[in-house]
């Protein structure tokens, strides 16, 4: 766009000299000098569109090259991004592998130093009894041993103390013949009424002592009902009596199991008081499930909970119970848990 500019400037011109006139009378020069005032005035034209398309031109050079950065700066973004992620996957997963490599060498590691230890501890049991039964019947051989022996030395301390102390065994040998002889005359019914009266208050202590328990056990029965009647008051208030719909569950096994032919055989076992449902529907939903690994907390409880019911099952100590045990741990070890 074209424009015009007006400039007004006053401005000062000095002047001075001298003039010469001829040689005369009065001849000689004059010199003359003084300031005279000029009003300037300029008017300019500046024609600015060359300049305006040289912008319009420049500006859409820097838009191009503002996007071009733009983009590159984008895709490098991108690239960086996409490589940290690559990389970091790969470290990841090499991690990992590396991690789990390491927990299968050592679960392997473990194993057979548990599986040898086991063995050991069988050993060890075995022994263990068979030192018990070899204790037993030494014990049994010096206890009839030295029983004998003492049954010897307290006839001889007997015999030695009758010997030294014979004249009171004899007193005593004489004082029995004489109640004997006492009892066998006319004074055996005072023993008799005595012993009536002795039968009688014997008969009213057992009577008395088995009032007295049969009173605590009474005492103990009411105690016993009134807490339980307690108890079924607190149940009875705390319970809300309302029908509230709600999903109950039951547990379904499903099983891959895999012959010397290489063949899958699948099957499911559920509980007897659910209506029996479709087997080749149920296993088709079990398989399209999205499984997953059990936590370490519930392989520890699954772990415990099946270690007692193994213990329950197979009390027994005999190798084939052994065995069997030992099969059933490595096949618990070998699997992997997985929930839904």
């Amino acid at each position: 766009m074209s424009y015009r500019r007006s400039f007004h400037k006053r401005i000062a011109i000095h002047y001075s000299g001298s003039v010469s006139y001829p040689a005369s009378q009065n001849g000689g020069s004059v010199s003359y000098s003084g300031t005279e005032y000029e009003d300037v005035e300029v008017n300019i034209n500046v024609e600015t569109t060359p300049f305006e398309n040289s912008i319009v031109h420049c500006n859409n050079s820097v838009n191009v090259l503002t996007g071009a950065v733009v983009a590159t700066e984008a895709a490098q973004i991108a690239s960086i991004d996409n490589n940290a992620r690559k990389i970091g996957s790969t470290i990841v997963e090499g991690f990992f592998k590396t991690i789990r490599s390491e927990i299968s060498q050592q679960i392997a590691e473990l194993s057979i130093r548990l599986d040898a230890t086991l063995i050991h501890l069988n050993e060890m049991a075995k022994r263990c009894f068979e030192k018990q039964k070899q204790m037993e019947s030494d014990y049994n051989s010096l206890s009839s041993r030295y029983f004998k022996i003492f049954d010897d030395l307290n006839n001889e301390l007997s015999n030695r103390i009758y010997e030294l102390d014979k004249p009171a065994f004899v007193f005593k040998e004489q004082n029995n013949k004489q109640n004997n002889r006492t009892s066998g005359n006319d004074l055996v019914s005072t023993v008799t009424v005595f012993g009536a009266e002795d039968g009688d208050l014997q008969a009213r202590i057992s009577a008395s002592i088995a009032k007295k328990r049969t009173l605590d056990t009474l005492g103990k029965a009411n105690i016993f009902l009134i807490k339980q009647k307690k108890m079924n008051d607190t149940i009875n208030q705390s319970m809300l009596k309302v029908s509230i719909t709600s999903v109950q569950y039951s547990p379904v096994c499903y099983f891959e199991t895999q012959n010397d032919k290489s063949q899958i055989d699948k099957n499911v076992y559920q509980a007897n008081y659910l209506p029996i449902m479709h087997k080749n529907d149920l296993i088709t939903d079990l398989q399209n499930k999205n499984w997953i690994g059990s936590s370490k907390e519930n392989n520890i409880q699954i772990g415990r909970y099946f270690n007692s019911e193994i213990n329950n099952h197979y009390s027994d100590n005999d190798m084939h119970t052994s065995r069997v045990k030992e099969n059933i741990i490595k096949m618990l070890n070998l699997n992997q848990i997985k929930t839904l």
